[in-house]
């Protein structure tokens, strides 16, 4: 009987959702004007985002936001 229900408690079992760092990223920025709703790009590095937002100032109101990076990974 206690080999059954080791056997039966060995065998089953419960998926758990694992999140994983996309690359070891912890943050992206995104680059977004002011009146709108998406991105319009998104930065590992601030500086780059930074150097998007000063080539296009000109043209668009734009805002770096910092978001945490991560993905959802079910193990099978």
């Amino acid at each position: 009987m206690k080999y059954l229900l080791a056997a039966i408690l060995l065998t089953t079992g419960c998926t758990q959702i694992k999140y994983k760092h996309h690359d070891y990223i912890d943050y992206r920025y995104y680059v977004m004007d002011v009146n709108g709703t998406e991105p319009d790009a998104s930065f590992e590095d601030r500086n780059d985002a930074q150097k998007y937002v000063d080539k296009f100032k000109e043209f668009h109101e734009y805002r770096i936001v910092k978001a945490q990076s991560y993905t959802n990974i079910e193990e099978e």
